[in-house]
C-alpha cells in the first residue's frame, strides 16, 4: 500500500509541476527552475550522505539539465553585462557539479546551492512590475 500511496504523489507532483508550469508568467517560471536547482542539489546531497550513488547521480544531472535550461532563458541583448555574468556563473555551477560526481565530494554540491540559493532569493526579491 505504501508503494502506490507513494506512486500515487509522484503523479500529483508531476501533474502539479506540469499545470504550474504551463500557467507561469515568465518571472514565475525562471523562480520555478531556481527552487527545482535547490531541490535537486538538497536531494544530491542526500544521496552523497546515504552512498547512494544512482540518487546522486540522478539529481546532479537534473540540476545540470535545469541549469543549462536557465543559460537558455537569457537574453544577451537585453541583459547585457548581467547576463554575461550569469552565464558564466551558470558555467560554473555546472562544472562544480561534474566535479563532484567525478570526485565523489559534497562539498562543491553545497557551493553550487549556495551560489543558486543567492540567486534565487535575489530574483524573488525582484518586484512584479520590474520583471515584466
Amino acid at each position: 500500500m505504501n508503494s502506490s500511496i507513494n506512486s500515487a504523489m509522484q503523479a500529483y507532483k508531476e501533474v502539479y509541476t506540469e499545470v504550474a508550469a504551463e500557467t507561469a508568467d515568465p518571472h514565475k517560471l525562471v523562480s520555478m527552475l531556481f527552487h527545482g536547482v535547490s531541490d535537486r542539489l538538497c536531494t544530491a546531497e542526500q544521496g552523497f550522505e546515504n552512498k547512494d550513488l544512482t540518487v546522486r547521480s540522478d539529481s546532479i544531472t537534473k540540476a545540470q539539465t535545469i541549469l543549462f535550461g536557465l543559460r537558455s532563458t537569457l537574453d544577451f541583448k537585453k541583459g547585457g553585462e548581467l547576463s554575461r555574468l550569469l552565464d558564466s556563473l551558470y558555467d560554473y555551477c555546472i562544472r562544480q557539479l561534474t566535479q563532484a560526481h567525478v570526485s565523489n565530494d559534497v562539498a562543491p554540491v553545497v557551493e553550487v546551492k549556495g551560489l543558486i540559493g543567492q540567486i534565487s532569493s535575489a530574483w524573488d526579491s525582484i518586484p512584479l512590475t520590474e520583471a515584466k
